[in-house]
């Protein structure tokens, strides 16, 4: 039966602000934070912080490797070895995503990654995110894998994975798209618009058919030369902003996005913002060469942008709690603003807020312990069990 605890001598981020607070665990959940001092009785056991923050465990939502693994390769035991990777960098959640496979092959690697989520015994993996195969640009996938959406594709997707389908990044401008969004929507999986050539006019449509989230900001959306009257041309990611709804997907390595543009973004309310890696194969890692695909080689670094032989962009080597580091950076924010968008915004994002994203009673004791001077993760839990490191 598990422990009930008592956290003390702790600064706790919240929701609603940093609280000097006793955090309660019992059966894996959070109990209560409670002023210091506070009697609930002698059947709980003390945990001394040691001034620690608690902070809530990170979600990333769009990682197609990390370490030794690139997901779609479907290497034996990769998303179970990653579950515990990721616990060094406060991850308590993740989405293991696809790129745009080869369509003969996409189904069955769709299961068998589906598969291995159910092996996962450190970080949560929370589902898998198929990034495609419905594109209008196709970046740095391959362009012959695009498919075109339909709600015959939306349903074999959803068979492949059998459940475990949370999220589907897709451009909403394909001829197609309201009928595979409308069939993945009934099945609970979250909409990310992405890799899109849409017209900037045509987004509340689009938003309208149920998009949840815009998988990378920024990257890979089309912009518009000036239109010589002195007056803006309103561009795809003007038209996104303005969408109240949209949460938007942040690459946080200063590379995909200029510094700039995070303070930017971080000026709108705190329920618009997430940071997701795009993290690749060797992230975390001193980087290597790889291919991302059959022919198409590139290159990992730590911290930095994963790129071709030409320069162009191939996904990040970031690790979580490295992003959220540079959002607070970049956007001058405080942590509670990034705990905002690290962890509840794609709590949200996938539904699960009332479960997962902050540390508020009754939800899930998932959170890293911060070293309170440089932020970095002392420990990690999950269920209020410690998975990683120490006190």
């Amino acid at each position: 039966m598990p422990v009930k605890q008592r956290w003390s001598d702790v600064t706790i981020v919240t929701p609603e602000g940093q609280q000097a607070s006793d955090l309660l665990i019992d059966g894996g959940r959070i109990a209560g934070l409670v002023p210091r001092g506070t009697v609930v009785g002698e059947d709980w056991q003390p945990v001394d912080g040691k001034g620690a923050i608690l902070f809530p465990g990170l979600l990333d939502l769009l990682q197609h490797g990390f370490g030794e693994h690139l997901y779609c390769d479907v290497d034996a035991g990769a998303v179970a070895t990653n579950s515990q990777v990721m616990l060094r960098h406060g991850v308590t959640g993740f989405l293991p995503a696809i790129p745009c496979l080869p369509p003969a092959s996409m189904e069955g690697v769709l299961s068998r990654l589906a598969a291995q989520c159910g092996e996962a015994r450190g970080a949560r993996a929370l589902g898998v995110h198929s990034e495609g195969p419905c594109f209008g640009s196709p970046g740095a996938h391959n362009p012959e894998n695009i498919l075109a959406p339909s709600a015959g594709l939306a349903e074999r997707m959803l068979a492949a994975a059998d459940g475990r389908l949370k999220a589907v990044t897709v451009a909403p401008e394909r001829e197609g798209a309201e009928a595979f969004i409308a069939v993945l929507k009934r099945a609970g999986v979250s909409i990310h618009l992405g890799h899109s050539l849409a017209r900037p006019e045509h987004i509340p449509r689009y938003v309208s058919w149920g998009l949840d989230a815009v998988t990378h900001m920024y990257n890979v959306m089309p912009t518009y030369p000036p239109g010589g009257m002195g007056v803006h041309v309103v561009s795809l990611t003007d038209a996104l902003l303005a969408e109240p709804t949209l949460a938007l997907g942040l690459i946080a390595d200063g590379i995909h996005v200029d510094p700039q543009l995070v303070k930017l973004l971080a000026q709108l309310p705190d329920d618009r913002v997430f940071l997701e890696t795009d993290a690749m194969k060797y992230a975390g890692t001193p980087g290597r060469t790889f291919e991302f695909y059959p022919g198409y080689v590139v290159t990992s670094a730590p911290g930095k942008a994963v790129r071709d032989a030409k320069g162009g962009l191939c996904g990040s080597s970031l690790a979580p709690d490295e992003a959220m580091r540079n959002y607070l950076a970049f956007s001058g924010k405080d942590l509670v603003r990034a705990a905002h968008a690290t962890s509840l915004v794609p709590a949200r994002v996938l539904g699960m807020e009332n479960e997962i994203g902050s540390l508020e009673r009754g939800k899930l004791a998932d959170f890293a312990v911060l070293d309170p001077t440089t932020l970095s993760v002392k420990a990690t839990y999950v269920g209020g069990e410690r998975l990683y490191g120490s006190v």
